[in-house]
């Protein structure tokens, strides 16, 4: 029963138009580890930093700051609540930097709390009533321990206390108006739309939380979503990440996409980041080598500026 439910809320994160935010949650996929042995799913920091350094040829930075649903893959991929909060925590402070958007790092921090305390409780029990969820959102935050330098410390307790009194707001019932900038009211105000009164925004990473949530709750997926074979494909990879069934190995390439530049139109290569891809085009305009590939994860325009 669980399994179904993990592979619609990973499926739903995909029903949006933003391919950045798609390609970037496959890339946190393919970068999970399963640890039989301790028991935990973890984010393979060596493939990570190849696999964005990949990223910087193919995607863009989203243009905004509701990217929660990057930490969707490891939430969904750990039975243990505190293994994936760590694991959760981690991921969105690397995301923070990769992003430069450090100046936020402790609102992502409470944010990737306050997400994976959602989606583990509705796993456990989708008729959890939307007080005990504020509440069990509440306890993690105070019960939150983070190493920190003294300065860094004094800021980060400024930010839990700060997240607290916006949780209190929302168990007194009251919502916010959406503000990008604003993570954690941002999280709080899908929950609200959900449970209370529900308020259209244009925002696709709020609209992947909001899906992914929603079909735990029992709502049906999108059956159009785009290259859904593979996307479908890789929520049954995430259910067997979650019962230690792949015994996944570390990653210990070394890859450089640059090494594309070589290849000829139609040709096939076996890429370690890509895996089986083919060239579909390479174009030169502007001092810009644009190079087409098509892969099992889908279509990549990787672009090369001449030095």
């Amino acid at each position: 029963m669980k399994d179904n439910v993990i592979k619609k809320s990973y499926m739903s994160a995909f029903d949006i138009d933003d391919k950045n935010l798609k390609d970037l949650i496959i890339v946190n996929t393919k970068c999970l580890v399963d640890d039989g042995k301790n028991r935990f799913v973890f984010v393979d920091s060596n493939r990570l930093k190849d696999e964005l350094i990949y990223y910087r040829f193919y995607g863009e930075i989203p243009s905004y700051n509701s990217i929660l649903n990057l930490i969707l893959p490891v939430v969904l991929a750990n039975t243990n609540i505190d293994r994936s909060q760590d694991e959760a925590i981690s991921l969105i402070q690397k995301y923070a930097k990769y992003f430069k958007k450090e100046d936020k790092i402790f609102d992502f921090i409470l944010g990737s709390v306050v997400y994976n305390s959602i989606i583990h409780s509705l796993i456990e029990n989708k008729n959890i009533s939307y007080e005990d969820l504020l509440q069990g959102i509440k306890d993690r935050i105070i019960g939150l321990t983070i190493d920190l330098d003294k300065p860094q410390m004094i800021k980060f307790q400024m930010s839990r206390i700060n997240t607290l009194q916006i949780i209190d707001k929302f168990i007194d019932g009251k919502c916010e108006d959406y503000d990008d900038n604003k993570v954690i009211p941002t999280i709080l105000n899908i929950l609200y739309d959900i449970y209370i009164e529900d308020r259209y925004v244009n925002n696709d990473g709020i609209s992947s939380i909001k899906k992914s949530i929603l079909s735990i709750l029992g709502d049906e997926i999108n059956l159009n979503i785009e290259n859904i074979d593979f996307i479908t494909s890789m929520s049954e990879y995430v259910t067997k990440l979650r019962l230690y069934r792949i015994n996944k190995k570390i990653y210990n390439s070394k890859s450089d996409p640059r090494a594309l530049i070589k290849l000829v139109e139609g040709e096939i290569y076996t890429d370690p980041i890509f895996n089986q891809i083919k060239v579909i085009s390479k174009e030169f305009s502007e001092n810009i080598l644009s190079i087409k590939i098509k892969s099992k994860s889908g279509i990549y325009v990787l672009k090369f500026r001449k030095s």
